[in-house]
């Protein structure tokens, strides 16, 4: 059996400052004519959510992209297809103005400010096995996928390397430091595009995408087996939510014993990269799930997540 984490440190870690609150669940939407947007960090199933709101809501028009958040100081988007370019808005004033369901890889304040009538929404994953994903989601792409995502594809062949050498790149860390945080908080003077975040700052940031994330309209965490129902509850809707845009086989060239991959050095990296996601998430678990215990949730979580990527990896 491997161990991947020193028991006594994760159980910290799930536990810092993390208050429990009896609070209510959010009010379903106030009205059918303000836009509900989702604000979706990348690997916490949002393409089956983005699906299933545009089918239960049946909005007459619909956004769906990015804003330039997750892309560090990347700005070479004239090499990508002129199909993936179309989905890359530069600025909130870039988006179209008139739509009710607005879906992406967008930040808050790119939602806020393009938006201001919007109830926002967005759903938190338990960080260590969200991280794990997006590097096993990257690494599956083969070159012909890659091909119309033009220099950014370079980005993307990081994942190809061994586990510590990726999350240990500055130059991704705008996808793998802490992401649900930079969503929240972009753009941030403590937040560097390309330089992972500084510990002194960690106590400030925090009280920050504290503060945003509990202004959202709705929240929840994909672990919470009553997720579903209360997104329903939300809008008011039956969701018709289906699994979509899972990592399902990683190209056997690409593929190395998860075991050799999870080192002493990658843990530490992996809790580094997800501390500050991992108290949110905390937060949010416990407000949910009042009788839960999220140490154990989560200890569940990544075992199971470690075992089904473990899966993927093998030869």
């Amino acid at each position: 059996m491997i161990t991947l984490w020193p028991h006594r440190k994760f159980a910290q870690d799930a536990s810092i400052g993390l208050p429990r609150r009896n609070g209510q669940d959010e009010q379903p939407p106030t009205s059918a004519s303000r836009p509900v947007a989702f604000m979706h960090i990348p690997k916490t199933s949002g393409t089956a959510l983005m699906s299933g709101l545009a089918g239960s809501c049946e909005p007459s028009a619909v956004v769906k992209g990015f804003d330039l958040c997750l892309f560090g100081s990347f700005r070479e988007f004239g090499t990508l297809d002129a199909s993936e370019q179309q989905r890359i808005y530069a600025s909130s004033a870039s988006l179209p103005a008139e739509c009710q369901l607005i879906t992406g890889h967008f930040a808050l304040s790119t939602l806020r400010q393009a938006y201001p009538r919007a109830q926002i929404m967005t759903v938190l994953r338990e960080p260590f096995s969200r991280l794990l994903s997006h590097w096993l989601f990257w690494r599956q792409h083969t070159e012909p996928m890659l091909a119309p995502l033009g220099k950014w594809a370079d980005f993307v062949r990081y994942s190809r390397q061994p586990l510590t050498s990726f999350l240990s790149n500055p130059l991704l860390a705008c996808q793998t430091d802490n992401l649900a945080l930079r969503m929240l908080l972009w753009p941030h003077p403590l937040i560097p595009a390309d330089q992972f975040i500084k510990p002194i700052h960690h106590e400030r940031l925090i009280k920050e995408a504290t503060a945003k994330l509990c202004s959202l309209e709705f929240v929840d965490v994909l672990e919470n087996g009553n997720f579903v129902g209360n997104l329903e509850r939300w809008i008011g809707r039956i969701l018709s939510y289906e699994r979509e845009n899972e990592t399902i086989a990683i190209p056997t060239e690409f593929r190395a014993p998860l075991h050799r991959e999870l080192t002493a050095e990658a843990y530490e990296l992996l809790r580094a990269r997800s501390h500050l996601d991992l108290q949110l998430w905390a937060i949010i678990a416990r407000r949910r799930m009042l009788d839960c215990d999220v140490t154990e949730l989560r200890e569940r979580t990544i075992l199971a997540n470690v075992a089904r990527y473990g899966a993927l990896m093998a030869s």
